[in-house]
């Protein structure tokens, strides 16, 4: 019984196989006809990729997913040993005794009539080489995948689409490429320096200067460079940059509100008070520390402690004053706002929305400076009453006050670094921006005689800014660095859109208030007059007196 069973599973698997020969044979021819298909879309029309990951890309993916297709195939519809047995009975002329012996129960072997059936085709299965009727031989079938290999081969030697011109243009970059490419150098120039730098201060921004240095590295690294390319990536750079400022706007406005810290008595403070005044927060810092160090060391005598514990709680407090008259600053905008908006006056409203706009950046800016402000008041008022006490104890919290806020103020001056870092990066983006598009350039804005835009006046025509006749077009006109240009697509509509003011939930579509009154109008001049001398039928008088019985005691 072993013996039937082991050749039968050597036919099984030789029909399989060969069962798999002719499935991957169409699989294959499939697939790589589909693969030849995307091979020959770059060829028809131009492709901003790696033409060598495209090529690979689709002629690995494709034969993948002919052997993918075929093995499944193959095991969906694989030969089971029944019918494996009853291929070799067919084949060898064995009369059904394999496949007679392999359905038999086990109660059938045990027979005499079961082992008469086993013993008998061992017999003939000893006899018989599987390998006689089941060849695995190729079939015509197998060069249908080798002629669509030919036909991916052959697809790969067509040139790419517009080709010629591509290099050509490679080879021989145009003087706006130039022009592009140089800038872009100079920026990343520009900006690993001022990358040097944060790093060297320890600022925080230096992981932002690093990517942004990255992304030039792809600009300069960019065959064929686009101008219109370059200063879009510019722009988003500068955005990125922008919304970091926006981030650390609340030491700025805490510099600007110091500059009214004046009228501060005299003490041991007044520097500490004057580098305040003038925003030098790291010198701010030092003064700090050296009033620790003398308060520590024993060199302030008692009228000195009381000078300076004077002159703390007087910053303190004026510091408490600065806050709130920012607050009430803002506030009294924003009654502005909705006097100008209750005005109904076209130009007030308009006014209104401006000032909108102002009072939604201050309010941005009001959280990190109202924050700031009172972090340092705090310290200075509780070390101004630490210092009052004048036990060893309060002089010993006080030094504790004084440390937290020299690290406050090293704090501020490390926000006000990064700002400075910042603006001069936004600095080098414009500066890019302009020579990308020729300006500052030699031979772009001369003084000179010729076609240049000097001042002086050529025997040529020039581009229109000096005097007599120009031609073409005029340069594009410088415009602020802190603005950047966008297309939107609207459907503009008649009339000017005014903004009024914020209002929530869903945008919905409404009637104006005309309309509404119209149709108020109209309803009360059909509302007929109340009937009095009417009498209403018994249900209708029930029904009445429940509801207003139930209105009556709040049901």
């Amino acid at each position: 019984m072993d013996e039937i069973k082991r050749q039968v599973q050597r036919a099984q698997w030789r029909l399989n196989f060969n069962q798999f020969l002719t499935m991957v044979s169409w699989s294959l021819f499939a697939s790589l006809l589909v693969g030849v298909i995307g091979l020959a879309i770059p060829k028809i029309w131009v492709l901003k990729l790696d033409t060598q990951i495209w090529q690979w890309s689709w002629i690995a993916g494709s034969a993948a997913v002919g052997l993918i297709v075929a093995g499944v195939w193959t095991y969906l519809a694989r030969r089971s040993a029944i019918e494996a047995a009853i291929e070799v009975d067919r084949r060898f002329g064995l009369r059904e005794r394999i496949s007679s012996t392999l359905t038999l129960a086990p109660q059938e072997l045990d027979s005499e009539v079961g082992r008469a059936l086993v013993n008998d085709a061992s017999r003939r299965v000893e006899r018989i080489d599987i390998r006689d009727q089941f060849k695995v031989e190729p079939s015509w079938r197998l060069a249908l995948p080798v002629l669509s290999a030919l036909l991916v081969v052959g697809t790969t030697f067509l040139p790419n689409a517009a080709l010629k011109q591509a290099n050509a243009a490679a080879e021989n970059p145009t003087e706006s490429q130039k022009v592009v490419k140089a800038a872009a150098e100079k920026l990343k120039q520009k900006l690993r320096d001022t990358q040097k730098k944060a790093e060297e201060l320890g600022l925080k921004d230096a992981e932002l200067l690093k990517q942004i240095d990255r992304e030039v590295d792809k600009l300069t690294e960019k065959n064929g460079l686009d101008r219109k390319d370059a200063m879009i990536k510019i722009n988003d750079l500068a955005k990125e940059i922008q919304k970091k400022k926006e981030g650390l706007s609340g030491a700025d406005e805490m510099k600007k509100a110091l500059e009214k810290l004046k009228d501060v008595q005299k003490g041991p403070a007044d520097k500490t008070a004057e580098a305040l005044k003038n925003g030098d927060f790291g010198k701010a810092k030092e003064e700090i520390e050296k009033l620790a160090q003398d308060l520590k060391e024993g060199k302030l005598t008692p009228e000195k402690k009381e000078e300076l514990a004077k002159q703390l709680e007087q910053m303190a407090e004026k510091l408490k004053g600065m806050a709130e008259s920012h607050k009430e600053a803002r506030e009294n905008l924003a009654k502005e706002i909705e006097k100008k908006m209750q005005s109904g006056d076209p130009k007030e409203m308009a006014e209104a929305s401006k000032l909108q706009e102002q009072l939604d950046k201050m309010d941005s800016q009001a959280a990190q400076m109202e924050q700031m402000n009172q972090r340092m008041s705090d310290k200075l008022a509780e070390c101004a009453k630490c210092m009052k006490s004048g036990s060893k104890e309060g002089e010993k919290m006080a030094l504790d006050e004084l440390s937290e806020l020299a690290e406050n103020l090293d704090e501020l001056q490390e926000q006000l670094d990064q700002l400075e870092n910042l603006d001069e990066v936004m600095d080098q983006l414009a500066s890019a921006k302009d020579a990308m598009r020729g300006k500052g350039s030699e031979g772009m804005e001369g003084e000179g005689e010729g076609e240049g835009e000097g001042k002086g006046k050529g025997d040529k025509s020039g581009r229109g800014l000096g005097e007599g006749q120009g031609e073409g077009e005029r340069p594009e006109e410088e415009t602020d660095k802190n603005f950047y240009d966008s297309r939107v697509a609207a459907d503009p509509k008649k009339g000017e859109s005014i903004r009024i003011g914020d209002a929530g939930g869903k945008n919905v579509a409404g009637v104006t208030r005309e309309a509404l009154k119209e149709e108020v109008t109209a309803g009360r001049a059909k509302e007929p007059d109340a009937l009095n001398d009417v009498t209403l039928p018994r249900e209708q008088r029930d029904h009445a007196r429940q509801y207003f019985e139930r209105f009556r005691t709040g049901e």
